[in-house]
């Protein structure tokens, strides 16, 4: 196999991943005909959004890459990743650095919290174990290929994916592999994937051939649900990736493709409880009434979650590349590739708050505890509660 080739679609500001040589497509994507965003309107202002702390912790995305650099939380700090390798740790309560480590490689994953360690992933398949008190590195180890999600850490494990797409689960004592479980990958994915959930004593991973899997923490097969079927006559138009992280809901697993389908799957068996059309790539939250979603074209929905009917959908953030959704309270609140963070209501979708934090957003926010953690593709980090 050669080495993936990236080629950009701006159409919808992401990358692509080959996983074979595909140099006679290299001018196909060249065209530039990605739509103007949709300028902001005026509302009335419903929240007033409070600025706790905010802190640079080094550039999260370089260049053109879509790359989602989310934060991680835990009891006491804020961990972040940068694409020069910087990893930080912030104080929760005052922004405050605890502590600050260049790893020195091309990272390409966000930081993984739990089980005391801070970990990431790199281009060049290295997968590096922080201490989470003080930074000192507690182990490296290396996988084949780029890493392309945020590693999941938790019950004495850490759990990574990789661009050749084989999941393999780490020990989390010294980092050496304990099991893997692979899943045949189409030729062409989106840059990035989806980060493994556990959850529970089990592990949920999705993949870019649509399928989502649940298996034990010893990677024994517990289910495997077909999310999405790829359809169209070119590899593009088949492109069916889950890169939107699943998300966990009482008994239900929520999980969403691109070009594909939002399902909503009971959590023992993996049966479907409901499916929508929809293309996403972002993300999503859920609460006892609804989960909302953030698709390729920008628009936020609100289905119903017993339903899966349409609650509601924004279309006013159409084209302007929008992060996936948190919840904060009654709103959900997503960010743009313009750098603004926009709070909208849980009920039917109108604006209810808005800030600019000055540089693309790609990584959804993180809310804990109602204070909501934002981090730009610049590297700035800041914290916000509302009155």
């Amino acid at each position: 196999m050669s080495s993936p080739l990236i080629k950009t679609i701006r159409t919808i500001a992401l990358f692509l991943v080959f996983t074979s040589s595909l140099s006679a497509c290299a001018g196909f994507f060249e065209k530039d005909n990605t739509p103007e965003p949709t300028p902001l309107t005026s509302y009335a202002p419903e929240v007033t959004p409070r600025l706790l702390w905010s802190a640079n912790v080094g550039a999260g995305a370089a260049g053109n890459d879509y790359l989602k650099l989310s934060p991680a939380v835990s009891e006491t700090a804020v961990y972040t990743t940068s694409t020069s390798g910087t990893v930080t740790a912030l104080s929760k309560t005052s922004g405050k650095r605890l502590w600050q480590v260049n790893t020195r490689l091309p990272v390409t994953t966000g930081a993984g919290a739990g089980d005391g360690l801070v970990v990431m992933g790199s281009r060049g398949g290295d997968i590096v174990a922080l201490q989470e008190s003080d930074g000192r590195q507690r182990w490296k180890a290396s996988v084949p290929g780029e890493v392309i999600a945020t590693p999941a850490v938790g019950s004495g494990i850490v759990v990574v994916k990789a661009v050749d797409g084989y999941t393999r689960a780490l020990s989390a004592s010294d980092g050496h592999e304990l099991w893997s479980f692979q899943q045949v990958e189409p030729n062409m994915i989106l840059r990035g994937s989806s980060a493994p959930l556990i959850r529970d004593r089990s592990l949920i991973v999705g993949f870019a051939n649509g399928n989502l899997a649940k298996l034990n923490l010893d990677g024994q097969l517990l289910w495997l649900q077909t999310v999405a079927i790829p359809e169209g006559a070119f590899a593009i138009q088949r492109m069916i990736d889950i890169d939107a992280d699943p998300v966990v809901y009482q008994h239900r697993i929520y999980v969403a493709t691109y070009q594909g389908k939002i399902s909503s799957l009971d959590w023992t068996s993996g049966r479907t409880l409901w499916t929508h059309d929809i293309s996403s790539y972002t993300g999503m939250a859920a609460d006892d009434a609804a989960v909302y979603i953030s698709d390729a074209k920008g628009t936020v929905w609100g289905f119903g979650a017993d339903s899966g009917f349409v609650n509601w959908r924004q279309t006013k953030l159409e084209y302007r590349v929008i992060s996936g959704p948190a919840a904060m309270g009654n709103y959900v609140v997503v960010g743009d590739a313009q750098g603004y963070l926009h709070w909208l209501g849980k009920q039917d979708g109108h604006f209810a708050g808005r800030v600019s934090l000055g540089s693309s957003i790609y990584a959804a926010p993180i809310v804990e505890n109602n204070v909501l953690y934002a981090l730009t593709n610049s590297g700035y980090l800041a914290a916000y509660t509302l009155r």
